[in-house]
């Protein structure tokens, strides 16, 4: 079903949102009240990952990436 169920949700996320937070943001309600909940969500799901796993762009300047371009940074091209 198309339901929430934190079953294999980690106990200290679970006990922290019991309901699945909003990490995207898709009211797109800019309100402070409602983005401030988006943005700790967002913050602490960042936090979560430990720090060998982060900083892949940069890893990737090891095998030939080279940045991106601003002007390619659109909306449907980062999502």
């Amino acid at each position: 079903t198309n339901t929430y169920n934190n079953e294999k949700v980690f106990p200290k996320w679970l006990k922290k949102y019991p309901q699945p937070p909003d990490l995207i943001g898709i009211t797109r309600i800019y309100d402070p009240s409602v983005d401030k909940v988006v943005r700790d969500a967002s913050m602490d799901l960042m936090r979560s990952i430990p720090r060998d796993f982060k900083g892949g762009i940069r890893n990737l300047i090891n095998v030939g990436f080279k940045g991106f371009i601003l002007k390619e940074l659109t909306p449907n091209n980062t999502r």
